[in-house]
């Protein structure tokens, strides 16, 4: 029987080094368990949402869309920095006495100022006094740069919003798009002013452990929580009496990582939620599809720090349950599992109530919303044309007046060609889009700004007309139907270059002619390339820097997802990638095998921390892995094992060498780039002190 809870607070990696996995994992993950709907709420974003809406609906379950926000204020006032900590003040360059500088305080309220660094004078640096804990700049805009090293904690209080409905998805929009125009890149500013004006049509959650509702419950605020709640159940709206607490607008949220405060902090908020008459929810804060993508979790907060992975500190996440789980395992959490079937009302049973229909309610707000984005429903800003004409009129008359200018004479294959296409684009509707390229290239040619159209757009002869393309179809025998065609269900495509010295002054002409409501920048999400992820994961791992540059510079691709096909098939390192219990199941191995094994010879080195190798310079692998084991050959293999002139064993070689049917055929492979061989020496002894510890033996 499907579920019928659906996650509510989920983060993919459109989270920007917070989420782990992609939309499609995390789409295909929410499949296996069942889940009739999941919700994507990255962080101060909706750059994902595209690829989860068609994910989700390809796959057949219902996408929910959201955001998790970062707030820079309170709902209600906040003297004492509970919910908001004090930021850090400007000091100016000078010295401090390193005795007192332990008593001050900082301006804006924080904590105190820790004692002066040892370093001092006798490094050359100043000796200024730094603080116990890094905090936000309290004396300008907060850059991302500024992100490093600042937990949840030092941070503004998170609020979770979903859309129910495309008036709630626009007010996201809205929200958003001014957050980003008042912040620098990649720290918008949330303000309570902003979220009050754009409620319609949203659904809002109280937050993670980190939102303001918990933070206050959290230090014994419990009437500062309440009247957040009032707030917020007042600005998103209630459910009406006798309706489905699905109708409500505010939720608050319940959350159980295993955490030591967890089962309080549920039940605090629970009986919160009892005394106001407000809904609950059960979410996990999903930050990765399944238990063992939580690494890889680690490995991406490291990167964004800056750090190691073991000096992360409390920097990571403290538990591993922000991963995707079923109904049944939701409920098997302290709170559900702790009803007693028919007991008293405890505070515990009523703890345990409140859960379970959280889990219940989740999937039932789910159900209620929905949103299509209308892919295939283009609006365009509206061209404005002559009077008396209509925008395909207009189009019809520019085409035909430049078809006289270019065509000497008017052949009837022109005629022909002009008349077909005016059609396609009178009956596909893209008269306005035509005279909007058209009215761009106008600007250009009457300001002297080089611009040249290009890509399938110089197949069409409309093109060619306008003056958007220089190349003329008919003679180049060129296809419109590769430009535009009816049978097409999404718009073309028509790319204009203009001249970079110049292209601001184009920006500028469309802001004004089409006005900044109908404008927008395209954004470009920039992703890691092959060496850089390289570097950035052994940078995060703790590898020695000049190991890991050599070993991105022994890469070949620039394709992210082609790293471990290249380290390991060239330079053996398929050992680096293998985790523990991932390929074949281990069999008992025969006495012969456990003697080789003690013996030191695992992996890519021996016990002397030398290179495992058989002759000819090859490693010997077998062909039970995907690429090999990564063991050295031993000689209960059979005499194929090592072949003497280095070349790859043949089934035949080992019924002539008396080898038993049974034995397995062996695989080898040869360190033979420059950049194999340049990694794979220098490291080969800080691989067995390092990398390839291998347990104590019995000797």
């Amino acid at each position: 029987m499907p579920s019928t809870y659906a996650e509510l607070h989920c983060h993919s990696n459109f989270s920007f080094l917070d989420g782990a996995s992609t939309v499609e994992d995390l789409v295909a993950r929410a499949v296996e368990l069942e889940m009739p709907a999941l919700a994507v709420t990255d962080h101060d974003g909706l750059y994902g949402v595209v690829r989860f809406a068609l994910a989700a609906e390809a796959a057949g379950i219902r996408p929910v869309l959201g955001v998790e926000i970062e707030l820079l204020d309170t709902a209600v006032p906040d003297p004492h920095g509970i919910v908001v900590p004090g930021r850090r003040p400007w000091r100016p360059g000078r010295r401090a006495p390193s005795s007192s500088a332990g008593d001050r305080t900082g301006a804006s309220g924080g904590p105190g100022l820790g004692a002066a660094t040892e370093a001092g004078a006798a490094d050359g640096l100043p000796d200024r006094p730094r603080p116990s804990r890094a905090r936000l700049p309290g004396h300008r805009r907060v850059v991302k740069e500024d992100l490093r090293g600042i937990g949840d904690r030092q941070r503004g209080p998170h609020l979770v919003l979903l859309a129910r409905d495309a008036t709630g998805y626009r007010s996201l929009c809205r929200i958003l798009s001014r957050a980003n125009l008042d912040g620098t890149k990649r720290v918008p500013q949330f303000r309570q002013r902003l979220l009050a004006e754009h409620t319609e049509g949203l659904v809002a959650l109280s937050g993670c452990r980190e939102g303001e509702i918990a933070r206050r419950l959290r230090v014994g605020d419990r009437e500062g929580a309440a009247t957040v709640a009032r707030r917020y159940a007042t600005l998103f709206g209630r459910g009406g009496p006798g309706d489905s607490p699905a109708t409500s607008g505010f939720f608050l949220e319940l959350s159980h990582h295993l955490l030591p405060d967890d089962d309080w902090l549920v039940g605090e908020t629970a009986a919160l939620a009892d005394e106001l008459g407000l809904p609950c929810v059960v979410t996990n804060d999903v930050h990765y599809a399944r238990p063992e993508d939580r690494e890889l979790g680690d490995v991406l907060t490291a990167i964004f720090h800056g750090r190691t992975l073991d000096t992360l500190a409390d920097l990571r996440r403290p538990d591993a349950e922000s991963y995707l789980k079923s109904a049944a395992e939701m409920q098997a959490l302290p709170p559900g599992a702790s009803l007693p079937p028919g007991g008293p009302a405890s505070a515990d049973a009523r703890t345990a109530r409140a859960w379970l229909e959280g889990i219940s309610t989740a999937g039932e707000l789910a159900a209620t919303c929905s949103v299509d984005l209308g892919f295939e429903q283009y609006r365009f800003p509206g061209f404005p044309v002559p009077g008396g004409e209509t925008p395909f009129s207009y189009l019809s008359e520019l085409c035909w007046a430049g078809a006289r200018r270019r065509y000497h004479p008017m052949t009837p294959a022109v005629v022909s060609r002009l008349a077909h296409e005016l059609g396609v684009i009178e009956r596909a509707g893209l008269a306005e889009f035509f005279l909007i390229c058209w009215d761009l290239m106008r600007f250009a040619r009457e300001q002297r700004i080089p611009a040249q159209g290009r890509g399938s757009a110089t197949s069409s002869i409309v093109s060619y007309t306008l003056g958007i393309s220089r190349v003329e179809p008919i003679a180049h025998n060129l296809l419109f139907e590769r430009f535009i065609n009816e049978g097409r269900t999404t718009y073309p495509d028509v790319d204009i270059d203009f001249s970079s010295e110049r292209r601001e002054e184009v920006i500028q002409y469309v802001y004004q002619r089409y006005g900044p409501e109908h404008t927008g920048m395209v954004c470009n999400l920039v992703t890691y390339r092959a060496r850089s992820a390289v570097r950035e994961v052994g940078y995060a791992l703790g590898f020695p820097r000049p190991l890991v540059d050599r070993v991105a510079k022994a890469l070949e691709t620039y394709d992210s997802v082609m790293v471990r096909r290249d380290l390991e098939a060239d330079g053996g390192f398929a050992e680096f990638f293998r985790r523990p219990g991932e390929g074949h199941p281990e069999e008992p191995e025969p006495p012969e095998a456990a003697a080789a094994a003690r013996t030191g010879e695992r992996g890519l080195t021996d016990g002397m921390g030398q290179l495992n190798h058989v002759r000819g310079g090859r490693f010997g692998a077998d062909l039970s892995g995907e690429h090999g084991d990564g063991r050295q050959a031993r000689p209960e293999d059979g005499p194929q094992a090592r072949p003497e002139d280095g070349r790859q064993a043949r089934p035949e070689d080992g019924s002539r060498r008396g080898a038993s049917p049974r034995s397995p055929p062996i695989r080898t492979h040869r360190a033979r780039s420059r950049g194999s061989r340049m990694v794979i020496w220098p490291m080969r002894r800080w691989l067995a002190e390092e990398i390839l510890k291998s347990p104590p033996t019995d000797r």
